[in-house]
């Protein structure tokens, strides 16, 4: 029942309304009315489930028309077109934090281990220069707005989204937009990461569940992205578009 009801509403339609609508219709029409009626109770009862079944039958055509064919179709082309670009921008917020734990040293390390972390990051003089950056302050913020260009690149299409992948999004654009975030050394005033050590450790671990949703998502539309990829190649690469 759980999996019926994650289907979509075309499905639904299809399989809940208008298949056992048009089979009751079909065996009615060409099977029992060949029979007489026991009763006139009966023939009444059967003329008015049968009205009922044309009714579904015909409001369930009109709904896959207008609305699957005229909005869905649409809809789903649209998606399958920007779904790459998505994913391509949730890639390159991979790609950043992927630099972002080789500049910390902390690459192939456990980031659930707290200790661990806390004490690698400890050990980094926040100004040393960094990546073609004079300090760590220059580069985290770098970090911080690139990330949240990419994500906002993203949500802006957020209709054509998975749930939980938009959810993680805005988690991490949340925890970015947060005025504290790689601030505290202004606070504190110390001279290693340690400051932004729950900055920098859940930036990482939400971004391993977001790859994870994409690596998903990708997967789940691997058929439409090599359908689309291959009419792509015919029009533009054989030279079918100019003829």
């Amino acid at each position: 029942m759980k999996k019926f009801s994650t289907l979509p509403v075309h499905k639904i339609i299809i399989w809940a309304c208008l298949v056992p609508s048009l089979l009751f219709i079909l065996v009615y029409e060409f099977v029992l009315t060949n029979f007489p009626s026991p009763s006139v109770n009966v023939f009444k009862a059967g003329q008015f489930f049968l009205r009922i079944c044309y009714s579904i039958a015909a409001a369930s055509i009109f709904y896959l028309i207008s609305q699957y064919l005229g909005i869905f179709v649409p809809k789903q082309r649209r998606k399958f077109k920007i779904l790459p670009f998505i994913f391509q921008n949730a890639l390159t917020i991979d790609s950043v934090i992927r630099k972002l734990k080789i500049n910390l040293g902390y690459e192939w390390e456990d980031i659930k281990d707290s200790k661990k972390f806390k004490d690698a990051i400890s050990r980094i003089n926040t100004d040393n220069p960094v990546s073609y950056f004079n300090n760590w302050y220059e580069y985290l913020s770098y970090v911080k707005f690139q990330l949240l260009d990419l994500i906002r690149g993203i949500t802006f299409y957020n209709e054509h989204l998975n749930t939980e992948f938009l959810h993680e999004l805005l988690i991490i654009e949340q925890r970015l937009m947060s005025p504290i975030t790689f601030a505290g050394y202004r606070i504190l005033a110390v001279s290693d990461l340690s400051y932004a050590e729950i900055d920098l450790q859940e930036l990482i671990i939400y971004n391993a569940h977001l790859q994870t949703l994409r690596e998903k998502e990708s997967k789940k539309y691997k058929n439409e992205f090599e359908r689309d990829a291959e009419l792509y190649r015919q029009t533009y690469y054989n030279g079918t578009s100019g003829k």
